[in-house]
């Protein structure tokens, strides 16, 4: 590790901001979870998932990218008029919003 580089090592405290701690003690309060541990272990949770999601999502769209490289090295390309799918997706969003 370079020297100017902080330490990764879990210090065991972390500062918060006091909306999150009134947060903490709220949701402990409220007996939704029993100690302030919980509330924070719960959070860590979320994110934790949150970032798989965005790192599958992100693996989803280079493998979606060098599918259509793929395609075109194959030859298999077809050929659209921007305004065509301009207004495909407009129609697309109007039966959205109707429904």
């Amino acid at each position: 590790m370079r020297s100017s580089q902080k330490s990764q090592e879990f210090s065991g405290r972390l500062p918060l901001k006091e909306e999150h701690q009134d947060f903490i003690v709220s949701a402990v309060s409220s007996g939704s979870y029993l100690t302030q541990s919980e509330v924070v272990a719960a959070a860590l949770d979320l994110l934790k998932a949150r970032e798989e999601l965005r790192h599958y999502r992100h693996k989803e769209v280079i493998r979606e990218i060098q599918k259509g490289i793929d395609q075109l090295e194959r030859g298999e390309t077809s050929h659209f008029k921007a305004d065509d799918v301009k207004a495909e997706g407009r129609r697309i969003l109007a039966g959205t919003a109707r429904n």
